[in-house]
C-alpha cells in the first residue's frame, strides 16, 4: 500500500470492519472478491444457466447468495474452497444464520440434502438486504410491502407525539420515511394494489396535521414551492417512477449488466433493445412470470399514451432499429450513417431535410449504396415518419437519449410524472403581485424564494413566512367561498372585506403594528419604503440588503406577523409596540 514519505513503518490488519473508517469497507472488498472469484472459476460449482449466461452468486459486501444447479455435488465444493479462504483471510461462514431454498420435486432427494447441507433449509421466505425473497413468486407482495406498511405505520405511531412543526413534520417524511420506501420499490418493483399506496398516504398526512382534518389538500402541498407547495413526495408517482425506469436500461442497450443479458433471451423478438421508440414492442407477447419487465413495459406506455407520444416511432428512434432493418439496409449503410451523421433519426432529418442538415450529411449521399439510399429516402418521405419524427424530441425522450449514465433517473422521471400530473395554477407570487397591483422580475422572485427559505435558522419561524408566502392562511374571503357563505367580512370587524392582503396589511386595526415596526426600525437608522412587499415577502430595496440591516428587518417583520396572528382581542391595543418587542427578542433567541 502507498504511505506517506514522513510516515514509515507497518500497520497491523486485523479482521472485522470499523465503523465510520472510509478504508475499511473497501479493503474488506478487496479481500472478499478474491472469494467470489475463484467461486466463479471453480468448474466443479455449477450455478443456474439461462441462456448463455451461467449465474453463480450475488454479493454485496460480506452478503451472498449462491445459485447452485447441483446441490449435492456443489455444496460439497463450495464449503471446502470457503474453509481454505478461511484460513489464509481469517474469515469464516456462519452456518446457523445461513438459509437456503431446496427446489428439488423428488422428495427422498430432498430429504437427503436437508440432512448433508450444513444450512438451514428454508421453506418460506429468507432476507437478503432488508428484502423477503419468498420461495413462491405469489407470496413476494405479503411479505414485502405489507410488511413495509407496517413497519411506516408503527414508525409513524412512534413518531406522533413528539414537539414538531408541521414543516418538520414534512421533513421527517422526506428523510426517514421516503428513502426506507424508496429502496422496497427499487428491490422489488413488482405489481402492487392502489390501495397499498392510497394507504400510506393516508397515514403520513394523519402524521402531518396530527391527526386533525387537513387544512391544506395533498395535490397542492405535493408542488415545488415556486408552484406553492412545500414538495411533499408523491409516493405513487415515485413507485411509477421506479418502474419505468427500466425502460431506459433497455433503450441504452446495456450489456454489460449481467441481468440484462440473463433476461433479454427471454424476450420475443429477442431483444430489448427493440422495445422503446421502436416497432419491435408491436409484436411483443409477454410471458406471464414476466412480473417486472412486463409491468414496466405496461407503465411506460402508458406514460407515452397519456402525454400523447407515439411509444413506437418517435425523434428519438434509433437508426440501428427494427424499423430501418426491416428495409434489408447494409450494415455498412447503418454504420456510416451512425458515423458521420448520428444515431437518432431526428439527426437524420425526414421529407426534404433527409441528409440535408449538413455538409457531411449531404456528402454522405454519393457514399451510399444507391438500392439502400432509394430504401431510405422512401421510408423517411413517408407521411407518418414526417409526422412522428419531424420535430424535437419532448423533455420526457430526452430522458432516454442524451444521458449517457443512470445517475438521479429516478428523479428525472419522476419530475416529468409531476409535470403530468400537475393541474394548471397560480403562482402563489404571481397572486401577490396581483393582490398588490404590481410586477414581480425574475430577480425578485428568486429573492423572494430564498427569503422564504433562509429567513430563520429556526424551523418554526421559517414556517411562518412559508405560509405567508405560500398563501396557506385561511381568510374570510376564502372561508366564505369554500362554505358557500355571504359573511366574508373581516374578523376584527373592522368592516371590511376580508381579503388576504387586507388580514395582512390594509386593515386598520393590524396598521398600528406595522407602524411601530417602522417607528423601530427608523430608531435604528433604517428608512425602508412603507411596503408590504418587504414587510410579508422580504423584497428588500438595495439599501437594505447588508446582512445586518437584513437580519435585523426580518426579525421585526416575522415578529409581527406572529403577532397578527394571535387572537386580536386577546391582547388589546393599547401594547401593540411592547409586543413587538417581546416576540422579536423570542424569535432572536429561537
Amino acid at each position: 500500500l502507498p504511505r506517506q514519505p514522513f510516515r514509515r513503518g507497518a500497520f497491523p490488519l486485523k479482521s472485522g470492519t470499523r465503523q465510520g473508517c472510509p478504508l475499511s469497507p473497501l479493503l474488506f472488498n478487496i479481500v472478499l472478491e478474491t472469494l467470489a472469484r475463484a467461486i466463479r472459476q471453480t468448474k466443479e460449482i455449477k450455478g443456474i444457466k439461462i441462456g448463455k449466461e451461467e449465474l453463480k452468486l450475488s454479493l454485496f459486501a460480506d452478503d451472498m447468495i449462491l445459485y447452485l444447479e447441483d446441490p449435492k455435488g456443489s455444496t460439497k465444493k463450495l464449503l471446502e474452497l470457503i474453509n481454505e479462504f478461511s484460513k489464509v483471510a481469517g474469515y469464516k461462514i456462519n452456518t446457523h444464520k445461513s438459509k437456503a431454498f431446496l427446489y428439488i420435486s423428488d422428495k427422498t432427494s430432498e430429504t437427503e440434502m436437508r440432512k448433508n447441507t450444513p444450512f438451514t433449509i428454508s421453506s418460506k421466505k429468507i432476507k437478503y438486504l432488508g428484502i423477503n425473497l419468498t420461495k413462491e413468486v405469489k407470496d413476494l407482495y405479503n411479505e414485502n410491502y405489507r410488511t413495509l406498511k407496517r413497519e411506516v405505520e408503527e414508525d409513524l405511531r412512534r413518531w406522533k407525539n413528539i414537539p414538531c412543526s408541521w414543516i418538520g413534520r414534512t421533513n421527517i417524511i422526506k428523510m426517514a420515511i421516503l428513502p426506507k420506501v424508496l429502496y422496497r420499490f427499487n428491490a422489488m418493483p413488482i405489481k402492487i394494489p392502489t390501495a397499498f399506496l392510497v394507504e400510506i398516504d393516508k397515514a403520513i398526512m394523519k402524521f402531518i396535521w396530527k391527526n386533525k382534518r387537513p387544512r391544506i389538500a395533498k395535490a397542492i402541498l405535493s408542488r415545488k414551492c415556486e408552484s406553492g407547495g412545500i414538495a411533499i413526495p408523491d409516493f405513487k408517482l415515485y413507485y411509477r417512477a421506479i418502474v419505468t425506469k427500466t425502460a431506459w436500461y433497455w433503450y441504452q442497450n446495456r450489456r454489460v449488466d449481467q441481468w440484462y443479458r440473463i433476461e433479454d433471451t427471454e424476450t420475443n423478438p429477442q431483444s430489448y433493445n427493440y422495445l422503446i421508440f421502436d416497432k419491435g414492442a408491436k409484436s411483443m407477447q409477454w410471458r406471464k412470470d414476466s412480473i417486472f419487465n412486463k409491468w414496466c413495459w405496461e407503465n411506460w406506455k402508458s406514460i407515452c399514451n397519456k402525454m400523447k407520444l407515439n411509444p413506437f416511432l418517435s425523434p428519438c428512434t434509433k437508426v440501428n432499429s427494427k424499423w430501418i432493418k426491416e428495409l434489408d439496409i447494409k450494415s455498412e449503410t447503418l454504420r456510416l450513417i451512425e458515423e458521420k451523421v448520428g444515431s437518432d433519426l431526428h439527426i437524420v432529418g425526414s421529407g426534404s431535410k433527409f441528409l440535408n442538415r449538413t455538409p457531411i450529411a449531404q456528402e454522405l449521399i454519393t457514399r451510399i449504396n444507391k438500392w439502400d439510399l432509394l430504401k431510405l429516402k422512401s421510408f423517411f418521405s413517408a407521411r407518418e415518419t414526417i409526422r412522428e419524427v419531424n420535430r424535437e424530441p419532448t423533455s420526457w425522450e430526452q430522458i432516454f437519449t442524451p444521458h449517457t449514465s443512470d445517475r438521479a433517473l429516478i428523479s428525472r422521471v419522476y419530475k416529468e410524472l409531476k409535470k403530468l400530473d400537475n393541474k394548471i395554477t397560480n403562482n402563489p407570487i404571481n397572486k401577490w403581485a396581483k393582490d398588490l397591483n404590481r410586477h414581480f422580475s425574475e430577480e425578485d422572485i428568486q429573492s423572494i424564494n430564498k427569503y422564504m427559505k433562509k429567513c430563520s435558522p429556526s424551523l418554526a419561524v421559517r414556517e411562518m413566512q412559508i405560509k405567508t408566502t405560500l398563501r396557506y392562511h385561511l381568510t374570510p374571503v376564502r372561508l366564505a367561498a369554500t362554505m358557500k357563505s355571504n359573511n366574508n367580512k373581516c374578523w376584527r370587524g373592522c368592516g371590511e372585506k376580508g381579503t388576504l392582503v387586507h388580514c395582512w396589511w390594509d386593515c386598520k386595526l393590524v396598521r398600528p403594528i406595522w407602524k411601530a415596526v417602522w417607528r423601530f426600525l427608523g430608531k435604528m437608522g433604517m428608512e425602508p419604503p412603507f411596503d408590504p412587499a418587504i414587510a410579508l415577502l422580504g423584497l428588500f430595496p438595495e439599501d437594505l440588503k447588508r446582512a445586518c440591516y437584513r437580519d435585523t428587518a426580518t426579525s421585526m417583520f416575522i415578529a409581527a406577523q406572529f403577532t397578527i396572528v394571535f387572537p386580536f382581542l386577546k391582547w388589546g391595543l393599547c401594547s401593540l409596540s411592547l409586543r413587538v418587542v417581546v416576540r422579536t427578542n423570542m424569535n432572536s433567541l429561537q
